[in-house]
């Protein structure tokens, strides 16, 4: 008789992962809804563009922003910094009924259900149950995960496209007839496509999935065929959106692309983000030797997942390890590239790394769950104190940004925006003026009126006050400055302007009625 070497699998495996999927992602996303209660969502600037193209989406009216150039008689422009899957999937629960605030919170209960399920059963179904639930619950106390849940944002969407290319790019990769891959490779290209929908970060998963199709065993053609089905739905929908984009008459480009230097303070703020995601500390805590501490656990990470990658490489777990390996690496080639070449004011923090602490975290779970069955007690006693320690810091630091959020607001939700002395005079004293502002977003979120920006060079507060004296518009100044228009003292002192008013958070001004000035 013929014995076959196979792994012993469990057949009831699948079914346990399922239902731990379903529970935990349904935990994730209640705790979502939990942690933006009023006051929350927490309020981004970057909010503005995504809550307001979502409400013109519902209404109709296409992808417009409510807040403009100063130059534009138009008190809207159209999307163009920011690409419209965030805006547009909110759109839909307006469309329904809900309020703007609310359908954002929808859509991130519903992201995050998504990404903890995905997660929690591809885990589950192929490194095992107990590594699937330890790696949702870590995800869960992460603090960078956890933050970018806390408001406005596309990432808890952006983290679901991830994680469902990843389910797609395995799947192909255990496909035994070209057909069915080729399925897969397709919905790996829809993901793809929506994460770069999404953020256009996404090219990265772009990228991944492609090469990933093209690597897997088969004849050349039969992996170029792969490679195009994946690269396909990026080239039509992306493809789609940039020609829109350039129609829309209202912007020069997307990105400005150069060589930008400076890199050295955007990658020290990386290893700082990186620093804090290893050694988590609360605000007014410190550690002495906390960086060498992390590096450490990086040299103990590379030893743990070079040695689970070794023992998983023949099994559907070796498969998850390299597409989320190759994910992660796409996404850092892709991060690294857009702030020397498109953006230098990019920064490394929680937000824009918190894809690559998920796709890591997932490789060091399944990498310790192959590690475990092969490790003596001494190995085992070390890891499991190891990961409790981080699990027990990390969910202290995450509780205590949560009830902080709760109790104050975050960003342009906090206190000081809600009850702001200078949006009360607009309200009161200007509901039917022309609105210009160093922070409009703020002006949407607590008047929900469309504003214009005000000049970032004082060269142009000329041209600007006529062009205030023309539209009888008036000037929210708030004391806190703005990095994109001008300092308040330079427009206060601004020839042709005068003082209307002066509350305790700002100061709204006018042009004078005499046409003298200049």
């Amino acid at each position: 008789m013929i014995h076959f070497d196979l792994p012993k699998i469990n057949r009831s495996r699948k079914p346990i992962a399922r239902w731990a999927a379903l529970i935990l992602g349904g935990i994730a996303a209640a705790l979502s809804l939990a942690i933006t209660a009023p006051p929350g969502p927490g309020l981004d600037p970057d909010a503005a563009s995504y809550l307001g193209a979502a409400e013109s989406l519902a209404r109709g009216h296409g992808y417009r922003v409510p807040i403009a150039n100063w130059v534009t008689s138009d008190t809207t422009s159209a999307l163009s910094h920011f690409p419209p899957g965030y805006p547009t999937a909110i759109a839909l629960p307006i469309a329904l009924g809900t309020s703007p605030l609310n359908a954002a919170r929808v859509t991130n209960a519903v992201s995050v259900f998504l990404d903890i399920a995905l997660v929690t059963w591809l885990v589950a179904g192929t490194a095992g149950i107990s590594a699937g639930i330890g790696l949702a619950l870590a995800l869960m106390a992460m603090p960078a995960f956890v933050e970018v849940h806390l408001s406005v944002l596309s990432e808890p969407l952006f983290l679901s496209c991830i994680t469902a290319a990843l389910a797609a790019m395995v799947s192909a990769a255990q496909q035994a007839d070209e057909r069915s891959t080729q399925y897969r490779a397709l919905l790996a290209g829809l993901a793809a496509a929506a994460a770069m929908l999404t953020r256009y970060a996404g090219a990265a998963v772009v990228a991944a999935v492609s090469l990933w199709m093209l690597l897997q065993p088969g004849r050349t053609t039969a992996r170029l065929r792969r490679a195009a089905t994946a690269l396909a739905p990026s080239a039509l929908l992306v493809g789609w959106w940039f020609v829109h984009v350039h129609l829309t008459g209202t912007v020069r480009a997307i990105r400005s692309f150069g060589a930008y230097g400076g890199i050295q303070e955007t990658l020290r703020m990386g290893a700082a983000t990186i620093v804090a995601w290893l050694v988590p500390l609360m605000s007014d805590q410190t550690l002495p030797g906390r960086a060498w501490i992390a590096l450490a656990m990086i040299a103990a990470i590379a030893w743990l997942v070079r040695r689970g990658a070794r023992l998983a490489r023949h099994f559907p777990s070796g498969m998850l390890l390299g597409a989320a390996g190759m994910l992660a690496v796409c996404y850092v080639a892709v991060l690294l590239a857009s702030r020397l070449l498109a953006d230098p004011y990019i920064p490394f923090d929680n937000r824009m790394l918190a894809p690559l602490f998920v796709l890591v975290a997932i490789v060091v779970a399944v990498a310790m769950s192959a590690s475990w069955r092969d490790s003596r007690m001494p190995l085992r006693v070390v890891c499991a104190v190891g990961l409790l320690a981080w699990l027990g810091a990390s969910l202290t630091v995450t509780t205590d940004e949560i009830s902080w959020v709760l109790d104050n607001g975050q960003d342009l939700d906090q206190q000081q925006w809600r009850a702001s002395p200078l949006l009360a005079w607009a309200r009161l004293n200007a509901p039917d003026r022309p609105l210009y502002s160093n922070w409009a977003p703020a002006v949407y979120f607590h008047l929900h009126r469309s504003s214009h920006e005000i000049p970032g060079d004082a060269e142009m507060l000329p041209a600007f006050v006529d062009t205030l004296r023309a539209r009888d518009g008036v000037v929210l100044l708030f004391d806190v400055p703005s990095p994109d228009q001008v300092g308040a003292d330079t427009l206060v002192n601004a020839p042709g302007l005068t003082r209307l008013a002066r509350v305790p958070d700002g100061t709204v001004l006018a042009p004078t009625r005499s046409s003298t000035h200049r």
